[in-house]
């Protein structure tokens, strides 16, 4: 099965691992061997008619899109503790604005 990497995929990664050192050879071989490795837990909606899904392995997800023969990562989805930090932050933001407690007087 041929597995591509995009460089959307290789950004989110070095963003949600917090790895902006290594090279992004090392970063595809990462992605490729999650995507080849890892186990399928859900479903993605997808405007085209490519079957997407979430892959985890080792404790990475990823989103893949699959085509016949050929699987593309299309993004990194990063940790379970990264994940749960941003899904924090985006309740912390209404409207473009953060949300905050008032001040006492």
């Amino acid at each position: 099965m041929d597995i591509r990497v995009s460089k959307h995929a290789i950004k989110r990664y070095r963003e949600r691992l917090f790895d902006y050192s290594s090279p992004a050879d090392k970063i595809r071989k990462i992605l490729k061997e999650i995507a080849l490795q890892g186990k399928r837990v859900a479903s993605k909606p997808a405007a085209s008619t490519d079957d997407c899904f979430e892959v985890t392995y080792k404790g990475i997800s990823i989103v893949l899109a699959q085509k016949e023969d050929q699987c593309i990562v299309i993004t990194c989805l990063g940790e379970p503790a990264y994940r749960k930090w941003i899904k924090n932050q985006e309740q912390n933001v209404i409207y473009g604005r953060l949300r905050h407690e008032p001040m006492a007087v």
